[in-house]
């Protein structure tokens, strides 16, 4: 295994012998031309901090007992390359984006390396990974892996300088495997917090609309973290929510609009309880805290009804919401599908008394418009079908404004059209038949007598 000092050597003198057209990186906010080298394959240090093995790297730091930051420290060290490469090969043969399979088809290198000038692969371990793994296979198939063609960066290029040109380079498009959606993140937070990259580099290589998009995005890994780390007792455990991005997006969206802070306490374990059932009967995205409060007092609301219907009501001060006790209750794991078809009971019942408080509104805008349709038509332009169809719905709606305005609940019955068709038959008979729209009647209408 080569060190880093001696690859150093082996990249200079490459680079004083480099007889190839150079590539242009954006590097420090500009697009510069950069030397390209061809060097053996042993010779590039796979990187730890490649974007795409965050979360796979810890879990396997996990499993094997180390810290994190062992492999960066140990970069140089076989076993920590070996692990790497293991890593990194499933992860070139995703089929959302296999570099291996392309890479096997083609027999060669398609696309330089970027590396450091000591050899550490900044952009390209899939590809290297990939092209080891098949010229160990079969070296003479694949005898123009022996040696490898790499960009190398300025010999002054700092860790922060590698974390903005891998950004840059791995939103392009063709055969980049894209980051998970906590990678991302993870990735994020590790630029900004970590390596303190200026803001607007950040925003600028991730195509970031502003800094509140990034600071929402670290919001949104920190929520999810909170999640696994707080509710779920199962630390970077990122696989079991790797479908969960809407959830923590959205829910993330409503807590950050809340104002109180117990209020945003219990609505977090509550959408922790929702996306810990999500999947099993109810949509959970249906309802708040993935959607915005319909009307804005459900948050509190919903929580008093909550603790009424489990019974924790009467552990508070008369008229206080029990927010140790319902915290508790919302905070139990087993509880995740009880409290979750809990809340999209009372959310629904919210929901139908705010619909129903609403009817008069609505009622009002109906009637408004319905008397400025009516204002302006004109009675002898209708058919007698028309007439007798508009002036049911108008007898029944007099029979609501009496009842709304007399307050009383004994106005007489509106007629069915049936009945008021045979009140108006009894009365004018002749006239009945002359306007009916039925061919025999109206022949006897025309043909009455004294007609």
């Amino acid at each position: 295994m080569t060190s880093r000092q001696q690859a150093a050597e082996t990249i200079r003198a490459a680079l004083d012998a480099a007889s190839m057209r150079g590539t242009y990186v954006l590097y420090r906010g500009e697009y510069r031309e950069m030397p390209v080298v061809e060097v053996p394959i042993g010779l590039p240090l796979f990187r730890p901090e490649n974007g795409r093995l965050i979360t796979v790297l810890q879990r396997y730091c996990r499993e094997q007992g180390i810290e994190e930051g062992t492999l960066g420290e140990q970069i140089e060290q076989p076993w920590v390359q070996q692990a790497l490469w293991e890593l990194l090969l499933p992860l070139s043969r995703d089929p959302r984006g296999s570099i291996f399979d392309e890479l096997a088809r083609q027999g060669q290198q398609t696309e330089p390396l970027l590396i450091t000038f000591d050899g550490v692969v900044v952009n390209g371990n899939r590809r290297l990974a990939a092209m080891r793994a098949l010229f160990d296979e079969d070296p003479a198939r694949y005898a123009a892996f022996a040696r490898v063609r790499a960009t190398v960066l300025p010999a002054d290029a700092t860790a922060a300088d590698a974390e903005y040109v891998e950004s840059t380079l791995q939103l392009a498009p063709e055969t980049k495997l894209a980051y998970t959606w906590i990678n991302r993140r993870l990735k994020l937070r590790r630029q900004r917090r970590e390596l303190e990259l200026p803001v607007a580099r950040i925003v600028e290589s991730y195509r970031l609309p502003d800094e509140a998009a990034l600071e929402r995005e670290l919001a949104e890994v920190e929520l999810a973290e909170a999640y696994l780390r707080d509710y779920c007792e199962t630390p970077g455990d990122f696989d079991a929510i790797e479908d969960a991005e809407p959830y923590f997006v959205a829910l993330n969206e409503q807590l950050t609009a809340l104002n109180d802070a117990k209020l945003e306490r219990l609505w977090r374990l509550a959408g922790f309880a929702m996306i810990q059932a999500r999947g099993r009967g109810t949509k959970v995205t249906d309802y708040y805290p993935f959607l915005p409060p319909r009307p804005a007092s459900v948050p509190e609301n919903a929580m008093a009804r909550l603790a009424q219907s489990a019974g924790l009501d009467d552990q508070s001060d008369s008229g206080k919401l029990p927010h140790g006790a319902l915290a508790r209750w919302l905070g139990e794991r087993s509880r995740a599908l009880e409290v979750t078809q809990a809340l999209a009971d009372v959310l629904d019942q919210l929901r139908i008394e705010a619909n129903y408080h609403e009817m008069p509104k609505r009622l009002l805008q109906h009637v408004q418009k319905a008397r400025k349709l009516a204002e302006k038509l004109e009675a002898d332009r209708l058919s007698a079908d028309e007439k007798a169809q508009i002036g049911s719905e108008l007898a029944a709606m007099s029979y609501h404004s009496r009842r709304f305005l007399e307050g009383g609940d004994d106005a007489p019955a509106a007629l069915s059209p049936a009945a008021r068709k045979w009140r108006k038959f009894r009365s004018e008979p002749q006239r009945f038949c002359a306007d009916s729209t039925h061919p025999v009647l109206r022949w006897v209408g025309r043909h009455w007598p004294g007609a």
